[in-house]
């Protein structure tokens, strides 16, 4: 199903880890926006400021009142490290979206490495920002690891993220995936200012493919 205006964005961060907004003040920006669905995606237990079980239940209930309050669809989600043993780790919570992304600087070889077994292992939802150049991992071309990742995330039911914030993947990343992915959308917002900033992923999207899977067209009644 082809997914063509920027009406969604499923990673923001709260001052629930490191984010400036308090949950309504994210609701309140993303309706101003004209939002209909986002995702609240802080960080998980292995950063200093991520969500631990009492910080993911209190916002849950901040995130029910503002759904209601704003008519959006607010997700209950986080984004979770992948550990040098290409694990994920998360507080006791029923989370709703589960983003798991590397945040270190590693060789080609390991960054891939890791994301390859952490998609065989663990139970998540979306990659975020494959291959950022934040990370140390942005080279020209494709190689077969590429291709072992995208197969991955089409084996596992796995969203490639489009991270606005991050410029990735790579377009080439997208051209060769096309439509055997489904792709989420995010902004990786930690600022009020950039909730809803999403502009260069879903132009990015629509200009190189002609039709594109979105995780909420798969996954939820969207």
């Amino acid at each position: 199903m082809l997914a063509t205006i920027a009406v969604f964005d499923l990673h923001i961060h709260s001052y629930y880890s490191d984010g400036e907004g308090s949950v309504e003040d994210i609701a309140r920006k993303a309706k101003e926006k004209g939002l209909r669905i986002i995702a609240l995606a802080d960080h998980s237990i292995e950063h200093p400021l991520g969500l631990d079980e009492g910080k993911a239940k209190k916002r849950k209930e901040e995130i029910e009142y503002c759904q209601s309050k704003f008519d959006i669809k607010i997700f209950d989600a986080i984004e979770c490290g992948i550990d040098a043993d290409s694990m994920i780790v998360k507080p006791k919570h029923k989370f709703e979206l589960v983003i798991a992304s590397i945040h270190e600087v590693l060789p080609k070889k390991e960054y891939c490495k890791r994301i390859i077994e952490c998609a065989k292992n663990c139970d998540f939802d979306i990659l975020g920002h494959y291959r950022s150049s934040i990370f140390g991992t942005y080279e020209e071309g494709l190689d077969e690891m590429d291709m072992e990742v995208i197969d991955v995330l089409v084996e596992n039911d796995i969203a490639l993220e489009v991270n606005s914030a991050h410029r990735s993947p790579p377009i080439e990343i997208i051209e060769i995936a096309s439509s055997k992915v489904m792709y989420s959308v995010g902004s990786d917002s930690h600022t009020l200012s950039r909730v809803g900033d999403v502009a260069w992923a879903f132009n990015t999207l629509n200009k190189k493919l002609k039709k594109w899977k979105s995780i909420l067209n798969r996954r939820y009644d969207f």
